[in-house]
């Protein structure tokens, strides 16, 4: 909970100027998460959600987001079950395009249990590669953000894949 005022801060920052002729984009997608067993700081298995992104272009090669996920990891079976936030704050960089758009993206953001007592959750530095497909008026993403967790007194790894659609 103290990341959300920097959260907040950081989004202000990056809303484009009225004189800016770039429209936002607006992303949703599937999340699969997976974490490391044997740490106290995120749920561990494989998590599966739902994320949704706001881009705002600063040109055509670099953007700024905001995004949100909510993950569960519900494979251990309802009884074992746990939940987190997943917000992210990060820079994309779109790289010289041919027929699928490959993008870097970065930055920071946190993991925010909702469910699970034994775990903290922490501040988060993420950093990736994505593809996109543009198609007519929308576009299919692909990405894979690795986030380094920096618990208290330990850090571990997730690795998100993500899939969905660009508006």
């Amino acid at each position: 909970m103290r990341l959300l005022p920097l959260f907040a801060l950081a989004f202000a920052l990056v809303v484009p100027a009225r004189a800016q002729r770039v429209d936002p984009r607006f992303g949703v997608g599937l999340d699969f998460t997976l974490a490391p067993p044997g740490q106290d700081i995120v749920p561990e298995g494989l998590g599966v959600g739902f994320r949704a992104r706001v881009a705002v272009p600063v040109n055509a090669d670099l953007s700024f987001a905001g995004d949100v996920g909510a993950i569960g990891f519900v494979l251990r079976g309802q009884d074992d079950a746990a939940y987190a936030l997943n917000p992210q704050l990060s820079a994309i960089l779109t790289l010289p395009r041919a027929r699928w758009a490959r993008y870097l993206l970065g930055g920071f953001g946190g993991i925010v249990p909702l469910s699970d007592e034994d775990v903290n959750g922490a501040p988060t530095i993420h950093a990736g590669i994505g593809w996109a497909l543009p198609l007519r008026d929308t576009s299919l993403y692909f990405e894979v953000d690795p986030s380094l967790v920096i618990g208290e007194t330990e850090t571990t790894v997730l690795l998100p894949f993500r899939t969905g659609v660009i508006f």
